[in-house]
């Protein structure tokens, strides 16, 4: 996507255009603004990971069973290392904005990035406070994740140097996002055994 690769400055309507297979004037038809087109590619890669995250389970109430929402948790974190192996240019994008102070970072932020950070933070410090996280502050977690997950494709053409590898291949974004999993939920598997062992012993009595 010319946003994610070249910014909003650098980004080209008669570009973006061509790339549509239509003709720049029908792109100033449908879109007031430049900006207004930007809106509808953010809003639009948006849902697309909504999609992504579709039928997920990942509410924190206090009558949810841990271990259910710790695995819900390691799943999100999987679909979330898909799609930004799928759609890297969301992250391009963010990347570009939030350089600077602006209206338009503002407005990404408050419609989009906000309620994720905050429905996440819920998540993860239930998990914390149930030992199955790690010892990662929940104020800072969105940026550990955002950039665990996302950095390899943002940065594909050095991943692929520095690798000899293709980080886009379906092989290496599930490894990459296993190791997400025992990285950020080093005790889920821990507890999962310990909890086996006690319903075993619970069934020979």
């Amino acid at each position: 996507m010319e946003f994610g690769a070249k910014g909003f400055d650098g980004a080209s309507t008669r570009v973006i255009a061509e790339r549509a297979d239509a003709h720049q004037p029908q792109i100033h038809y449908h879109f007031d603004s430049k900006e207004a087109l930007w809106k509808a590619a953010v809003d639009h890669l948006f849902a697309e990971l909504g999609r992504a995250m579709d039928g997920l389970d990942v509410r924190a109430g206090r009558s949810r069973a841990v271990d259910s929402l710790a695995d819900g948790f390691a799943e999100m974190i999987r679909r979330f290392v898909r799609f930004a192996a799928a759609h890297p240019e969301l992250n391009q994008i963010m990347v570009h904005e939030a350089t600077a102070n602006s209206a338009r970072l503002r407005w990404m932020t408050e419609r989009h990035v906000r309620p994720l950070y905050d429905a996440v933070r819920v998540l993860w410090r239930r998990l914390r406070e149930a030992g199955i996280a790690a010892p990662i502050d929940d104020a800072v977690f969105h940026y550990v994740l955002v950039g665990a997950a996302s950095l390899p494709y943002v940065n594909a053409p050095e991943a692929r140097l520095l690798m000899g590898a293709e980080p886009t291949d379906a092989a290496w974004v599930e490894e990459h996002a296993d190791g997400l999993v025992a990285t950020f939920l080093p005790n889920r598997r821990k507890r999962r055994t310990r909890r086996a062992r006690q319903v075993r012993a619970r069934t020979r009595k």
